[in-house]
């Protein structure tokens, strides 16, 4: 019995050196044959639908088109062309194709059929023959594109003009160079990775972006394709290289990240108002019922009672409510200060400056506690930040070394500076009573709050602390130990102008 001839024509087309498809009007597969997994990479069901536009080397896509397309939809026969295609490991290789028209006997529909072969071994012996030819020499120096001919160790035998203005050289200067020896170190290793490969016989081009080192010392983009050119033995002869400036392309998506990164910011910056904006909504609403309701509570006593020593007793109490009242609302009015954002302005501060003038606001405290300060800001020297802010942040530190200082060993604090993208991160770390954040933790930061008997403190500086670095899109983290030590590490941003 008969193979059915869908089978024939699938066997047929698998084993066949050549590369069978039908294309519609615009070029997109309808059919592609299984040869072309072992010629191109891809098999059939992953080509079905697309264009092989998708594929063409971008330098000869308009001489696909002008040249082939277009004449076979206007009915030119006998229609050969050579172009470059991206294979599935993502080198180029060189298919030479036949084209005709077809046209549906019954629908009338038309089709573009084409049977292609790899010709690359074709191509690039003949590329190394034009060498020799006055007309390859014109090609190489008139081209607007970078090329480059290197020898198989990779030692630069040629350059055309266009390559050497890329880099601000003459030519002649980059005679003799390793092509190593002016590509920027970081992107330098995947090319390496490519030659290996190639010098063992595994690839005959490869095509990667990467940085060159300009003549000035700057760092330049751009887009390279290599062509392996072999000898008889399989060894390699020549290196040639397109080079493609992508620079200012590369700089654009530097700038679209950077946007996108300060978009991050400012969407943080946002989210951090909006808690703060509900924590002082609970802070209003905590600190002043109490105060509100006594308050409420002794004016309905002082109207029911007519005994003098009564209402002297009573009036007392209404001192000490409206001190409360009036210390509550000066800490409120220091944390509505702090969001005022607008009105403090970031600048490039000198951390050690700084906290020189910190240290000399306090300078009669810390004398008389005979405080040791040890500071390095060596590592990451400056940050931008209202002046103000830092110096408040400085002082509120050393304020509460000194009232949460031990009274069994003299007080020590060490101060200093790192940086760990995107912060720039000050630890400030004393040796005084500590605090047991397994059991305050989660109130270190809270207003009012006080973790120690008989302490003058009001709860307020660890409070501001942390106000005044999320305002500014930092964030603030303690770490401590009862009787040992206490640490406190800020994170400020590191802006795109820093970086």
């Amino acid at each position: 019995m008969g193979l059915p001839v869908s089978e024939i024509l699938e066997i047929l087309t698998s084993i066949s050196r050549e590369l069978v498809c039908l294309h519609n009007e615009d070029g997109s597969y309808i059919f592609v044959s299984p040869s072309s997994e072992r010629i191109i990479g891809y098999k059939p069901e992953e080509l079905i639908g697309k264009s092989p536009y998708e594929f063409f080397h971008p330098d000869d896509q308009k001489s696909i088109r002008e040249r082939a397309h277009k004449p076979i939809l206007l009915g030119k026969e006998n229609i050969v062309s050579t172009f470059r295609y991206k294979h599935k490991d993502g080198h180029y290789i060189w298919l030479q194709s036949k084209n005709r028209l077809l046209q549906h006997p019954k629908t009338n529909e038309r089709y573009i059929h084409t049977a292609s072969i790899d010709v690359t071994e074709r191509q690039t012996a003949e590329l190394s023959l034009a060498f020799a030819e006055e007309k390859f020499s014109e090609l190489f120096y008139a081209s607007p594109i970078g090329l480059v001919l290197a020898k198989g160790d990779g030692t630069l035998e040629d350059v055309n003009p266009s390559f050497a203005r890329f880099l601000g050289y003459e030519p002649y200067e980059l005679l003799g160079k390793h092509f190593s020896s002016i590509s920027e170190e970081s992107t330098l290793r995947k090319n390496l990775e490519f030659k290996s490969q190639a010098d063992l016989g595994e690839r005959n081009g490869y095509s990667l972006e990467k940085q060159y080192i300009h003549k000035d010392g700057s760092k330049r983009w751009g887009f390279v394709t290599v062509s392996v050119l072999r000898d008889q033995d399989g060894q390699i002869t020549y290196l040639l290289a397109q080079v493609l400036d992508i620079h200012d392309r590369k700089n654009s998506e530097s700038m679209l990240t950077q946007t996108n990164e300060s978009l991050k910011q400012i969407t943080s910056s946002l989210l951090s108002q909006n808690k703060q904006i509900l924590s002082f909504n609970q802070i209003v609403s905590h600190h002043l019922r109490a105060p509100i309701s006594n308050l409420k509570s002794i004016i309905q006593l002082l109207e029911e009672t007519n005994n003098p020593s009564e209402k002297k007793e009573l009036e007392a109490h209404l001192s000490k409510i409206a001190d409360s009242l009036d210390s509550i609302l000066e800490d409120l009015i220091a944390t509505i200060r702090i969001q005022k954002v607008d009105a403090q302005q970031s600048e490039i501060l000198s951390i050690g400056e700084t906290f020189e003038l910190a240290k000399n606001l306090l300078k009669d405290e810390i004398e008389a506690k005979h405080l040791e300060i040890h500071t390095d800001f060596s590592k990451a020297p400056e940050i931008r930040f209202p002046k103000e802010f830092l110096i408040s942040i400085f002082t509120n530190l050393i304020s509460n070394s000194i009232r949460f200082s031990s009274q069994t060993r003299r007080l020590k604090i060490e101060v200093n500076s790192s940086k760990h993208h995107p912060y720039v991160e000050i630890k400030f770390t004393d040796n005084g009573i500590g605090i047991d954040l397994e059991r305050y933790g989660d109130q270190v930061f809270q207003l009012r709050k006080t973790f120690h008997r008989n302490s003058s403190g009001k709860g307020l500086g660890l409070f501001l602390i942390r106000y005044k670095m999320e305002t500014m899109g930092g964030k603030v983290m303690i770490k401590s130990h009862l009787d040992s030590f206490t640490s406190v590490i800020l994170h400020f941003p590191i802006s795109t102008e820093e970086v």
